[in-house]
């Protein structure tokens, strides 16, 4: 699956706005030129990995939820998908998955 490297700029320039920090401070920040973040935020260029963690350090974000748009280190990552996912099983199937659960749960 290719990144969405529009959504990516989105994210990170809705929290530099959410901080209150300018381009022209983010980019002095980050070592990068204002136009080059503008493009970032725009997602009209592809930074690399470093780059972007770099600027997610900056504005103090996750670099996951940069690309997901998920908080993983929130202590209900995934409750909603596994939530989902218990629901559309079949009633039979339920106590298997219960079961499951519960051996992962014992997992150190």
């Amino acid at each position: 699956m290719p990144l969405d490297y529009a959504a990516i700029g989105c994210r990170l320039q809705a929290r530099r706005k959410e901080l209150g920090i300018t381009q022209e401070d983010a980019a002095e920040r980050v070592g990068i030129t204002v136009v080059y973040l503008s493009k970032i935020e725009n997602g009209r260029v592809h930074p690399t990995l470093d780059l972007l963690d770099r600027l997610c350090c900056v504005l103090e974000y996750d670099l996951a939820r940069a690309f997901t748009g998920v908080q993983t280190t929130s202590p209900d990552y995934g409750q909603e998908q596994v939530l989902r996912l218990f629901n559309a099983c079949a009633p039979r199937v339920k106590p298997v998955v219960l079961h499951l659960l519960e051996q992962l749960a014992t997992l150190t």
